[in-house]
């Protein structure tokens, strides 16, 4: 036991002295990461997994001043859920994003701000964690429906059925409906469809319905919102401590581009994830109180930072 606790407190203190950007250098962090790695997703080569999200989790500090103000352990939290998970930091596959908040670790009558960070999974990011958590054998993105296009479903000897024409040129650039195939484990097929008056509803109990992401990025505003309520009769998925769902916490402009359809090895979560951290650390996703009229928050995505709104609906 006491070996242990030595061992939490040279990775933290190994942590706190290094540069924001140089923590996934660190050799107890590296270890940590691999072993996790290599215990969750069994078979996978951890050394190579290791090495790309480094870089790209260096990249990503390096080009947000953003996030080098986040404390140290926020950031070494996200690192490692990026082994929790298995999903990528390469800004190709969109899977992951990092988003700085404040938080008060005060009290509301004495406050004391902290900016901390928490990993973010995209829409196909938790499309992805679903097939590999088991939970489908697959699933297509969203796709939007315009007006003009020739679109019905229904459902036909009690199997759900959707028909789909895009006609090209587009009318125009409205959007009158999105949907989602998805395939379960037993080879089955489930659709899921939101209409126009399905997102004028959560457009209406969203917290900011007039902010960039639903004004300038409806379309990913459709998308998101389909997958978010594609799985609400599924088992929750399973995510680090560090990490929240785009689909359940917020508003954002992401747009969905490839399709999940590669086979993946299935991971192997285990009931609680060994961060080698002390207590009172706290993971970024809300251990201390957050002080809801001063909550804000910020996506990075390689170098970008845009508005994100929370939205719990």
């Amino acid at each position: 036991m006491q070996a242990n606790v030595n061992q939490k407190s040279n990775v933290m203190a190994s942590i706190e002295k290094a540069m924001p950007a140089q923590i996934p250098a660190i050799p107890e962090v590296a270890e940590r990461f691999k072993k996790l790695y290599g215990v969750i997703h069994p078979g996978a080569k951890a050394e190579i997994f290791y090495e790309a999200e480094k870089f790209h989790f260096m990249k990503l500090i390096r080009e947000s001043n953003a996030l080098q103000e986040c404390t140290k352990f926020s950031l070494y939290g996200c690192f490692l859920d990026v082994a929790v998970n298995g999903l990528s930091f390469d800004p190709s596959f969109k899977h992951l994003y990092i988003v700085p908040y404040n938080i008060n670790v005060g009290t509301k009558e004495s406050k004391k701000w902290e900016k901390r960070a928490s990993l973010q999974i995209s829409g196909q990011g938790e499309l992805l964690l679903r097939k590999l958590q088991g939970q489908i054998k697959y699933a297509d993105n969203p796709v939007l429906v315009y007006e003009g296009d020739e679109f019905s479903f229904g459902v036909k000897n009690e199997k759900a059925f959707i028909n789909h024409t895009s006609n090209i040129p587009r009318k125009n650039n409205v959007i009158i409906a999105c949907y989602m195939k998805i395939t379960r484990n037993d080879g089955s097929i489930d659709y899921k469809i939101i209409t126009q008056d399905d997102i004028n509803r959560f457009r209406k109990f969203s917290k900011e319905p007039e902010s960039k992401a639903w004004v300038d990025g409806i379309g990913g505003m459709w998308m998101a919102k389909c997958i978010k309520h594609a799985f609400k009769n599924y088992p929750k998925v399973r995510t680090g401590d560090f990490s929240n769902l785009e689909s359940d916490t917020v508003d954002t402009e992401v747009e969905v581009t490839a399709n999940i359809v590669k086979e993946e090895p299935k991971m192997v979560m285990p009931e609680a994830i060994d961060y080698g951290m002390e207590n009172g650390s706290g993971p970024a996703n809300g251990s201390a109180p957050i002080d809801d009229e001063e909550f804000t928050q910020s996506t990075v995505q390689t170098g970008n930072t845009v508005t994100v709104n929370d939205d719990e609906f």
